[in-house]
């Protein structure tokens, strides 16, 4: 399988996609405003303790407060006229407001909901996790070969520092021991400064590690030797991500590529399928579709058979379009990042031996998600519920605005989304024209939104030599663009 990941930088946002064999299987999207706060580590204060909720709500110098379930609590660390002190927890009576602890994010804010905290803390490097509070060597499930397993745990056991614990994660197997020491010393590095940061802090809630950003996470946690290419359209992250991998991967720093000609996801099909991620109907080979709505509590995805399923072998029919539905509906979860209840409504079958083998394939397809995912069998209704883990938002809400007209129940593109194509298309159009100046048409509330960010267009004309005059059109859809060339009065939006 050829495995591939593209990074495209635009001043509004970083998108993300990987693809296997040529198909987008995941797409990760970050804007200044939208950063992801999983893996940050806090000294943060118990603001307030529900035993009914069996949970604590903690300051974290943040507009939001976390919520710190009991049983996300292992032990309790905290800092004391210049020691640190770690107790074991016990019950809500271990925990006092005005209470000081360290404690990292593990899922991000959601809706009016705060992030989710843990005290369990770890801090990944590249080959390694660092586990500052538990004393303990594990090795990745992932790494299978026992021979492979056991040469690695015996490197563990040589460098593991004293009183702390390490985790080998997949990518270290097959690297040396002086690799995975050189990985610990940075870790632990990180470690000092947090503890130091802790001292300085006045006992106040503050941030004192800050997680890699996003591209830098799935540099360090994707990046191996199975992957054929990193494609890069940005030339500073570029140099960034080749002195990170020559430092840490060097045989993988030949692989890191700089793309500077058009647009990086037009050039490789990667628009066409991320255009498709707010559409509700999924088509399929058969003929079929999926249909994914978003509703208060959950994802509901149903399963239609279009015209394929005929009289003649219905029941083989419906079983392969069932099938392809599966497959298809595991890609759209990791590539929509979709998580929480989800419902699944496939097309009713009448032998069991069929629904078995459905349930199978399905689970097969979602053992290659990251997230974690827990499936119930099939019901006589032929529905199937689930959950997937939730890290961060879907894909969906950060493409994507409430639309103001229905008030949440529909959505239109985001505004940063709408930037980043006209940021796309300007570079391809320079990148084959010499015209130095294009009209841009767009819907009342981008063009109100642009007016008020004038940084936002100044930097692409800055970046692409081209003059841009701004045009409120209210004909146009939200999520619309008509460019006309300014020479011959041309629409050229479909051109370029």
């Amino acid at each position: 399988m050829k495995r591939n990941i593209y990074i495209s930088e635009t001043p509004m946002e970083s998108r993300i996609a990987i693809m296997e064999d040529g198909r987008l299987v995941e797409f990760y999207i970050e804007t200044p405003e939208d950063i992801s706060s999983v893996g940050n580590i806090y000294y943060a204060e118990i603001e307030n303790i529900q035993p009914g909720m069996q949970a604590a709500f903690l300051n974290l110098g943040t507009e939001q407060n976390g919520f710190l379930g009991f049983s996300e609590i292992e032990e309790i660390a905290q800092y004391h006229d210049g020691k640190w002190e770690v107790k074991p927890f016990t019950g809500a009576k271990d925990l006092k407001k005005g209470q000081r602890m360290l404690v990292q994010v593990l899922k991000d804010a959601y809706a009016n909901k705060g992030p989710r905290l843990t005290t369990d803390i770890a801090i990944p490097g590249r080959f390694t996790v660092l586990t500052p509070f538990h004393d303990i060597i594990g090795i990745s499930k992932k790494i299978k070969n026992p021979r492979r397993r056991t040469k690695l745990k015996e490197i563990a056991k040589a460098i593991k520092p004293e009183g702390c614990g390490i985790i080998l994660r997949t990518v270290a197997d097959g690297k040396t021991e002086k690799d995975i020491r050189q990985d610990i010393k940075q870790l632990l590095s990180s470690w000092e400064q947090l503890r130091n940061a802790v001292k300085n802090s006045n006992n106040q809630p503050l941030l004192v590690f800050k997680t890699e950003g996003m591209t830098s996470s799935v540099i360090r946690d994707m990046f191996t030797q199975e992957i054929e290419s990193v494609i890069v359209d940005n030339k500073r992250k570029f140099r960034a991500i080749q002195n990170y991998v020559k430092d840490v991967d060097p045989e993988l720093a030949q692989r890191v590529f700089f793309h500077k000609e058009g647009s990086l996801f037009g050039a490789y099909g990667i628009t066409t399928e991320t255009d498709k991620l707010l559409r509700r109907k999924v088509w399929l080979k058969s003929g079929g579709h999926i249909v994914i709505d978003h509703t208060e509590a959950m994802f509901v995805i149903d399963v239609n058979s279009g015209r394929y399923i005929g009289q003649k072998e219905q029941e083989k029919n419906i079983l392969k379009v069932n099938l392809e539905a599966a497959v298809e509906i595991a890609r759209q979860l990791r590539l929509r990042d979709i998580s929480g209840l989800i419902v699944i409504d496939f097309i009713d079958m009448l032998i069991p031996e069929n629904k078995k083998s459905l349930v199978r394939t399905f689970k097969e397809e979602l053992a290659k998600d990251r997230a974690s995912v827990s499936v119930s069998e099939l019901s006589r209704y032929g529905l199937l519920e689930m959950t997937r883990e939730r890290i961060r938002l879907s894909v969906m809400f950060s493409l994507s605005d409430e639309c103001p007209m229905c008030h949440g129940y529909g959505r239109i593109p985001s505004k940063e989304s709408m930037i980043t194509k006209i940021d796309s298309w300007v570079r391809n159009y320079r990148q084959h024209t010499k015209e130095r100046r294009v009209e841009l048409n767009v819907h009342p509330m981008l063009y109100d939104f642009i007016r008020e960010n004038k940084k936002v267009l100044r930097g692409t004309q800055f970046k692409y030599g081209i003059k841009i005059d701004l045009i409120k059109d209210d004909t146009l859809s939200v999520g619309s663009l008509r460019f006309v060339s300014k020479r011959d009065k041309q629409d050229v939006t479909h051109m370029y």
